[in-house]
């Protein structure tokens, strides 16, 4: 097998019969001082791995993940993935991408919008959570956040909760969900910003809205939460089951904004 590292990635090609981390280690530990958010593996080279070559990404991904960082394998070839689903560790927590474009972009979500970001040095009194989903209340919520945060001189926190499906690892790329959260909050952000307040963006991902909020509430800075629900949708309970679990999960302050109803014409 050959390792290289290019740029931001870690390229593996050619076959994979044994366990080859001691191989990776140094390459790995190399990228993660440079891009701390985590460490993408192209396997598009690959073009044969045996189980025991599999337990190379188990060790990749206890290491990377005791970096408190994510791993995220691309372009992974279907000979490839079959084995590397037969190990249970691997199975359950690899996250794997379709391209390592899609993988890069997972892991720099936040980067474009903290480009550039002059943080201001108001006094603040604290924080408030403005929770949003890349629905039609988000707008809504956005409004009463500014109203809230100016009143108050409050720092606005906007997160977005990318909610991953118990069935994939957390750290699973899903491109649509990232694009509505970078989509989301630059428009939270350029909103809030425009009336003078400062905004700190933050995206987690989560297995539900109120894990995220459950989490922020903990820090003692979070004063509040204006948190926008998502559409009505009779097949996943939605926006009831968010609102019961918001309300029965988190102890401060909760402002909850949906879409606004429109009357039916008789």
């Amino acid at each position: 097998m050959i390792v290289e590292s290019v740029a931001d990635i870690i390229k593996l090609s050619g076959d994979l019969p044994s366990n080859q981390w001691e191989a990776i280690r140094t390459a790995a530990g190399l990228l993660l001082k440079s891009h701390p958010r985590g460490v993408v593996v192209d396997c598009s080279g690959l073009t044969s791995v045996t189980p025991e070559g599999a337990q190379t990404f188990a060790d990749m991904l206890d290491y990377i993940q005791s970096k408190k960082a994510r791993i995220i394998v691309a372009n992974v070839p279907p000979n490839v993935r079959q084995i590397l689903r037969t190990i249970p560790d691997v199975r359950s927590g690899l996250a794997m991408a379709d391209s390592v474009q899609d993988a890069q972009h997972s892991l720099d979500l936040l980067d474009e919008l903290s480009d550039g970001h002059k943080r201001r040095h108001s006094h603040t009194t604290g924080n408030l959570v403005l929770a949003l989903c890349g629905g039609p209340a988000d707008s809504a919520a956005i409004a009463h956040a500014a109203l809230i945060a100016e009143r108050r001189q409050l720092c606005v926190v906007a997160a977005f909760a990318i909610v991953v499906p118990r069935s994939l690892p957390l750290s699973a790329p899903l491109p649509d969900e990232e694009d509505d959260a970078t989509s989301a909050l630059q428009r939270a952000k350029e909103a809030l910003e425009g009336k003078g307040l400062e905004v700190r963006p933050f995206v987690e991902r989560t297995r539900s809205v109120s894990a995220l909020l459950e989490a922020l509430a903990q820090d003692k800075s979070n004063l509040a939460a204006v948190v926008s629900l998502p559409k009505e949708n009779p097949a996943t309970q939605e926006p009831v089951k968010t609102v019961q679990q918001v309300l029965s999960r988190i102890p401060i302050e909760v402002i909850l904004v949906r879409e606004a109803r429109r009357s039916k014409q008789a």
